[in-house]
């Protein structure tokens, strides 16, 4: 696992690091229903990518959201233990999750970040195909309910394409630099797409959650290993979105 951004707050977020561990729950985000369900299953440890703890809390009032969650934490024995740029950035995380599920590998990171060439995002070659077809395919790759494509041309052919799991908007300009042809990620702008399309980027945005929530598998796929752990997977995204 890679070192964490030294602006991040991966790691320990309520607990001890020598607790006893048998049942592991996995979730892309804490909120209070995921919290609830740890509950009711007996969890001894929650693993999220985003941390719970990401700015210093001045106090933990009880009648706050994040109070009644940590408070229930405790209350409750239940660890919570968070990797989030350090999952973004490692070997087989969030990213090469992605890449294996848009079928573009082999691939290179798109924005390096370490000595080693590690970093965020990847970027690689598929066979040639209208960006309206790619679009559907990404939907469908990535269990999307809609996403969002911005093409100024939808008989545009692609085949270069630079992708990067959850807000990877400020990676815009790699893609660009890279000469790809289009760019998959999450919580693009209005601004942002503009820039991409003056460019000619084509940008395809399926959304914060559906880009990383992936990485959740190979994670237990890997703990499932070890025989005295038990692990439960809760795939659910905490930003309900309705279509109307």
């Amino acid at each position: 696992m890679k070192e964490q951004e030294q602006w991040d707050n991966s790691g320990l977020q309520i607990g001890h690091l020598e607790n006893d561990i048998k049942i592991i729950m996995l979730t892309l985000d804490l909120d209070l229903n995921a919290v609830n369900f740890a509950i009711k299953n007996n969890v001894d440890l929650i693993i999220t990518h985003h941390p719970l703890l990401f700015s210093s809390l001045k106090s933990i009032d009880f009648n706050t959201y994040a109070g009644e969650i940590v408070r229930s934490l405790i209350l409750n024995n239940i660890n919570v233990y968070s990797m989030h740029t350090s999952l973004d950035m490692a070997e087989k995380g969030v990213n090469y999750g992605l890449a294996n599920l848009l079928s573009v590998v082999p691939y290179n990171v798109l924005h390096p970040v370490n000595l080693d060439n590690s970093g965020y995002g990847g970027i690689g070659e598929i066979e040639e195909i209208n960006i309206v077809e790619f679009a559907k395919k990404v939907k469908t790759s990535l269990n999307c309910n809609f996403l969002k494509l911005y093409c100024s041309d939808k008989n545009r052919l692609v085949k270069k394409v630079a992708f990067c799991g959850g807000s990877g908007s400020d990676f815009i300009e790699d893609a660009l630099n890279l000469n790809a042809d289009v760019y998959i990620t999450g919580d693009i702008k209005y601004h942002q797409a503009q820039m991409a399309l003056q460019n000619n980027l084509c940008v395809i945005d399926a959304g914060h959650f559906n880009t990383e929530n992936h990485v959740l598998n190979n994670i237990k796929n890997v703990l499932n290993k070890k025989d005295e752990i038990d692990v439960i997977l809760l795939p659910k995204n905490t930003v309900e979105e309705i279509i109307i």
